[in-house]
């Protein structure tokens, strides 16, 4: 198979509903002799700062000579950025190889046991396959969606983390933080420690009482270990990070006050790993120099300059929350215009409600075209009940990227990091 047949391949898997169950997963694995039990893996699941969280990580891990894997979704630049080892995307001809194998799985003497097998679950064997015939030092895999069934909780990692809970396709997890708290904790195995981030008192109640009941030591933010924000600069955040294995200041490359919290969690989760692992903790200059270092596409993305756009994957409201937040801490004094859109499955108005509380803003909705994205008529009624504009998003970034400014302005686009994938590659395109 070439690179189109591969993608028309898999392509094929897609669903907008994940078939939740981890039966599939176990087979395919087993046909292949069960590359995710031969890992080392941190497995990290959360609502929402996993990708933040897991880019500090494996940068401090990479920095201790490490060879790091990341497993992560979506995708915002490439197909093959999903599954990475020290920042090298897995090559294509790999990919393609590996997809040949599993294709033969799928539609051979074994297809009818791996019947509703999805795309998600496709890839997340392939990662744990290439991981394991890498020999990676250790693999970081980050859960698609829920924890419990999730594709990736097949593994039995040496460390979990459960970055925050929020409502979050709530019709799928549940519609209470304590349902999603309940999915989110079914990553924690017995008797393997588990770090907890900022999560709301009545989620980390249940994610508690489900690691007391699995003998699971705990690491809880503000408790085991303390972040507390110094400052904020032009190119991250400086905070103070306590722990009785480290104290120190750092700064992160990722803007937004919610960094930090990302930040510390990523440092707990590494001095837990190092001692879990026998390994002699990082210094604090290596940990400074690799999280003032990180990037991570999409994650308040400085794209452009003159004029001032920004690139932010906040997709529900917990995410939107952290994002008006930067920007009135950042950004009061500027005039806002945002290009706002999102997936079916989230919530939409509330996302709206709460970007409508940022003064001197003008919100823009649009449609992208993917077969998840929410129609292009509840769009445009939503934008007309609300009297808010709706402009197609490529007309949208043409003309505010040659718009003379009358005042400071800042323009952000938001909402699906789907979406982002698309504006990301037009603009680099544009740039070029």
């Amino acid at each position: 198979m070439n690179k189109n047949e591969t993608n028309q391949w898999i392509a094929n898997y897609r669903t907008d509903q994940p078939h939740f169950g981890l039966e599939r997963m176990v087979e395919l694995l087993a046909l292949r002799g069960n590359p995710h039990l031969k890992l080392k893996v941190i497995h990290i699941g959360g609502t929402n700062g996993k990708g933040s969280t897991i880019a500090f990580l494996k940068n401090i891990l990479g920095k201790m000579g490490l060879r790091v894997g990341v497993f992560s979704s979506p995708y915002l630049i490439h197909y093959t950025d999903q599954i990475a080892i020290n920042e090298e995307s897995i090559p294509e001809a790999r990919l393609e190889a590996l997809m040949v194998d599993y294709r033969s799985l799928l539609e051979g003497e074994h297809a009818h046991d791996l019947q509703g097998t999805t795309e998600f679950e496709i890839i997340t064997a392939i990662a744990y396959d290439y991981f394991a015939s890498e020999q990676v030092d250790v693999a970081i895999m980050e859960v698609g969606m829920g924890g419990l069934l999730d594709s990736t909780n097949v593994c039995q990692p040496i460390l979990t983390g459960i970055t925050t809970i929020g409502l979050d396709h709530v019709a799928l997890l549940g519609d209470s933080l304590e349902a999603i708290a309940e999915q989110k904790a079914g990553i924690i195995k017995q008797g393997v420690p588990l770090v907890t981030g900022n999560i709301v008192p009545e989620g980390l109640a249940v994610i508690n009482q489900i690691a007391k009941a699995k003998e699971a030591p705990r690491l809880v933010y503000g408790e085991d270990y303390q972040v507390s924000h110094h400052e904020s600069v032009e190119t991250g955040e400086i905070f103070d990070y306590s722990s009785p294995l480290r104290q120190g200041r750092f700064q992160t490359g990722l803007l937004g006050l919610h960094q930090i919290e990302n930040a510390g969690m990523a440092i707990a989760l590494l001095d837990t790993f190092c001692k879990e692992d026998g390994r002699e903790l990082a210094s604090n200059n290596i940990v400074a120099q690799a999280l003032e270092e990180t990037s991570w596409p999409g994650r308040f993305e400085v794209v452009c300059r003159e004029p001032l756009m920004i690139l932010d994957g906040a997709h529900n409201p917990h995410a939107i929350k952290a994002l008006v937040a930067t920007l009135q801490e950042r950004f009061a004094d500027y005039h806002k215009e945002i290009l706002f859109t999102c997936i079916k499955t989230k919530a939409l108005e509330d996302m709206l409600d709460l970007l409508g509380t940022l003064p001197d803003t003008e919100l823009t909705l649009t449609h992208f075209d993917d077969g998840r994205a929410t129609d292009e008529k509840v769009l445009k009624k939503v934008a007309y009940s609300r009297n808010l504009n709706y402009q197609s998003w490529q007309e949208f970034l043409d003309q505010k990227m040659t718009e003379n400014e009358e005042k400071k302005t800042v323009r952000i686009v938001t909402g699906s990091l789907y979406f982002l994938s698309q504006v990301r590659a037009y603009l680099m395109e544009r740039k070029n």
